[in-house]
This record gives structure tokens, sequence and C-alpha cells, in this order.
């Protein structure tokens, strides 16, 4: 049985966008001494490196529109003044641009536009001591480079973005081609012009590539929000432990990751939500060699488990009034034809014992389930008191309790679009403690009958438990490939991604370390 159901985000902490160095925790409610992160996400240099060619094809598109955008005007002496207007964009070399988007530890992301050149039609007004001169020429600006240096917080309506720090123009000229009679005109002032010009290419440059490229490095990298609207009852929580950290190959977010029940949140939604079990010191390895890593500990998996039984989502009754499903319904009867199996013919004391009834069934967990990653699967443990009853039309009675031992298996694991599924089947089972007043109903006896529940019921609904996951989207492109392998205490999820027609190249096949795995995701 598939499942689809996404979890809401929830971060319950904020961050001030602050200078460098000045980025602080401004909720501490979840960043107490010895909290260990429940999931990491990260975003590596590969993945930096497409969004630096994503944001050269953004400056290719912005210059062959013609727009660099500026509008500048400054006393160069007292006797010297420039204004100049852009209008269109004459020419752009392409084939020279560089584009690399980089971490820079401690620092931020920089971002390096190199071999800028670029002729940009301009009008201008020079005034000097022998009057003013107006018109039109082109300025050609021949390698350059420029730097961004941008910061990464939680602003004030709860994404985490993207902002710029500085931008820097480096090495290059800025010439203004003016015709040989204008430069005579200007005389010896001519030179303070051109100085001016190449001491000023910031003010060119940086305000359109700050319009058109720190907006696409927020939309599309760490654009995470805080929290969204409630669905079901349950949220993650995707707060952070502490600033973004920037590091020489990757961007790591360590997450509190921890999972909670809407209703159980209390008078504020800043609760700490506190489990009966604490997130164990999660490794954090080296690169994958994909561009985004989740590595999630079975802390965060198993506290989603733990607030689903809190609210019973592990709980069953089979019964004819609890499934709708006229065949189960007959197979639970006490009386039947000859011809015909039910509950009565399988257990003749049943019949003898209760006429005319029905067989219902409770299932409910006796502790909450414990799920355990290891190598290549995850398993969760769920301890279940059992009690059975027989309906007839004038009283319920009880007639059997016992305690079962499940074991439910994660099966076809899949990741797509920042959503983790699978499936969940019921693996194994073991009865312990059977007490009957029914002859014929033992451990054995009542195992045969478990069985076949589970087979005609209980996996089917088992599937419909959960539903999905969804994490934080940090690098928002389209999923390429994936590697999504369960490890010792923890799961791990590496993938690529892709855009325009870098998504043509046939997917890889995806890999997990489960042989039922299959790449294809529907629903």
């Amino acid at each position: 049985m598939k499942w689809s159901l996404i979890l809401p985000l929830l971060f319950t902490i904020t961050f001030l966008i602050a200078p460098i160095g000045a980025q602080s925790i401004a909720n501490s409610f979840f960043a107490e001494t010895g909290t260990n992160a429940g999931f990491y996400s990260r975003v590596n240099q590969k993945g930096l490196d497409l969004l630096s060619d994503y944001l050269k094809d953004r400056v290719n598109r912005f210059m062959a529109a013609g727009d660099l955008n500026f509008n500048i005007s400054s006393s160069i002496s007292p006797e010297i003044k420039v204004a100049l207007l852009s209008q269109r964009v004459l020419s752009f070399d392409e084939t020279q641009f560089r584009s690399k988007l980089e971490s820079q530890p401690g620092k931020g992301l920089q971002w390096t536009g190199k071999s800028l050149n670029i002729s940009v039609s301009t009008m201008f007004t020079i005034e000097t001591n022998a009057g003013e001169l107006i018109g039109t020429a082109p300025l050609l600006i021949e390698n350059a480079n420029i730097d961004f240096l941008l910061w990464t917080g939680v602003n004030a309506d709860g994404h985490l973005k993207t902002d710029l720090v500085t931008c820097k123009v480096s090495g290059g000229s800025g010439t203004l081609q003016l015709a040989a009679s204008d430069i005579g005109q200007l005389g010896e002032e001519w030179p303070q012009v051109q100085e001016y010009l190449n001491a000023n290419l910031d003010q060119i440059i940086c305000p359109s590539f700050h319009s058109e490229l720190v907006p696409v490095v927020s939309n599309r990298l760490m654009n995470t929000p805080l929290s969204a609207s409630l669905f079901d009852q349950f949220f993650i929580n995707y707060g952070l432990l502490g600033p973004v950290q920037f590091d020489s190959d990757k961007i790591l977010l360590k997450h509190r990751g921890n999972t909670f029940g809407i209703l159980r949140q209390g008078r504020t939604r800043l609760n700490d939500f506190r489990l009966p079990f604490r997130a164990g010191n999660l490794e954090v390895e080296a690169e994958s060699g994909r561009m985004v890593d989740f590595l999630i500990s079975n802390y965060t998996l198993g506290s989603l488990l733990f607030w689903m039984d809190q609210y019973r989502k592990f709980d069953y009754e089979i019964s004819k009034t609890a499934q709708n499903n006229s065949a189960l319904a007959g197979y639970l009867r006490t009386d039947c034809g000859k011809d015909d199996i039910c509950a009565g013919t399988i257990f003749p004391a049943l019949k003898e014992k209760f006429a005319a009834g029905s067989v219902v069934i409770k299932s409910h967990t006796s502790s909450y389930p414990r799920l355990v990653l290891n190598d290549g699967k995850a398993i969760i443990y769920v301890d279940n008191k059992i009690d059975a009853y027989v309906q007839q039309p004038d009283r319920t009675r009880r007639f059997l309790t016992a305690n079962m031992a499940v074991e439910v298996k994660y099966d076809e694991p899949k990741f797509l679009d920042y959503v983790f599924k699978a499936k969940l089947r019921i693996d194994k089972f073991k009865l312990t403690d059977v007490s009957s007043t029914v002859e014929g109903i033992d451990a054995n006896s009542l195992e045969f009958l478990v069985n076949a529940l589970i087979e005609l019921v209980l996996n089917d609904e088992m599937g419909e438990k959960m539903k999905g996951m969804a994490f934080p989207i940090i690098f928002d492109f389209e999923q390429h490939a994936v590697d999504l392998v369960f490890e010792k205490d923890r799961l791990r999820i590496s993938a690529d991604y892709c855009y325009g027609t870098k998504c043509q190249v046939k997917t890889e096949e995806s890999k997990d370390g489960n042989v039922d795995y299959y790449d294809q995701v529907t629903g």
C-alpha cells in the first residue's frame, strides 16, 4: 500500500539576520546544552556548482534582454560633474564569462562572476569649467570580476533567507568611448573622468547583478519555512540547533528533528515536546558524491512513531462494523453454513459457547513503538495487548487475552520531491501469555487466526498508518537521482538535482539497501 502523507514542516526557533559573526539563536528552547541533532541536512560543492551554472544562465538571459541598469551622478571635483544613465546592453561576451559559487568557512557564500566583458549604450552629461557635454556613447567594461558575499539566516516572515552582505568589482576597466572631438573638448579633465569610471564600477555593475541573482540564490538554496499549515495531528520540528554552518566544501544545517502531536503542544507553540528518549550523537560522514545529503537518526523517525502511538495509530479493532468488508464479517461469525469457513468452524467450542455471535478482536499497544535502523533495514518493534470478544444480540463477552510482539518492516523506501515514503509491512509476530475461556484456543491456534487477519486486514491498515515525511527543500531543483540507505542508527538520503536541458540526460538508477526498491514513485 503506497503512502503519500506529507508531514508539514515546523521550525520553532528564530534566528536574527545579522552581519557575519553576529547571527545568534533568538529562541533558546531547543538549544540546551548537550542536545544532539535529530538529523543533518547538507548541500555539497557539487550542488553549489549546479547553482553556479544556473546563475550564469541567468546572467546570459538578462544581458540578452539588454538589462544592465544604472543611473549615477557625482562631483568628481569642484570643476567636474558626471552623470551616467544606461540605455541598453550592446554586447556581452558570454563565452568568456565564468560563474562560481562557494562556501567560505565562517563567512557565508561567495559568488564570483569572472571576466565580464560588456558594452552598454549610455547617456552621459559631463560638466566642466569649459561647459556642458551631453550625448550618448558606449560604456565598455573589460575583464571585470564581481564578488558577492552572502549570508543565510532566518528572516521576519519565518523563512531561511540568503541576503547580500557585500558586492565588490575588482580588476577590469571601464571606458566611455567618446568621439575624438568630445575628448578634445574635455582636454586635461578627461583622464579624471576615466579614473572616476574605473573607481566606481561597483555602482555601475552591482545593482543589476544584485537584483537579478540574489533572489535566485535565496529562492533556490535553503528557502525553507519555519512553519506550515496543520496536516493531520503531526508536525516535524526542523528548528536549527545553531546558525547555518558554512564549511570549505559544503553547507551544513543541524536540525532538532523531533516530531510531536499538535493537540499535545500545550499553551505555546514553543513547547519543548520532550520524549521518553533523547537523540544520540549523529556523526557526519564524508561527502557522498551527491549534491544534497540528509542524515536522519532513528530519534527523528522514532519520535514520529511515538506520537502516532499517542494518537492510537497502532491500535486496531477487527469486527464487522470496523471493516467495511462483507467477506470478513462472514469470517468472524460463530455460526455459518456447513460449506463456509468462519470462526465457529475453526473453533467449534466457540460456536457451542457463543451461538449466533460475531467475534471482535481489539489490539492496543502496551508501550510506544521502538525503531531500530541497521545495515539495509529498518524494523519497528511494537508490543500489543490483544482482547477478543463475542458480540451477541443481548451482550458482549470477552473470551481471550494475549500479548503479541510484532516486527514491522519498512519496504520499498523512496525519496522524491523531498518526501520520504515507504510501505509498512508486518514481518513477524509472536504470541505469549494466551488466556482463553474457550477450549481449543491456545497460542498455536490463535497464531493461525492472527496470521490470516494480518494478510486480510492488518497489512493494508498498517500501510495506511504512516504515509510519508517531508524534509526541508534546501536545494530547489528537479531531482535527478537518489541513494537511500539504511545504516546503523540512521537513514542516509543522498540526491542529485538538475534543471533545463541538464535533466534530459538519462536519470541514473537509484539505489538503496533494499532489494525490493524501485525508483519510480507514483501518487
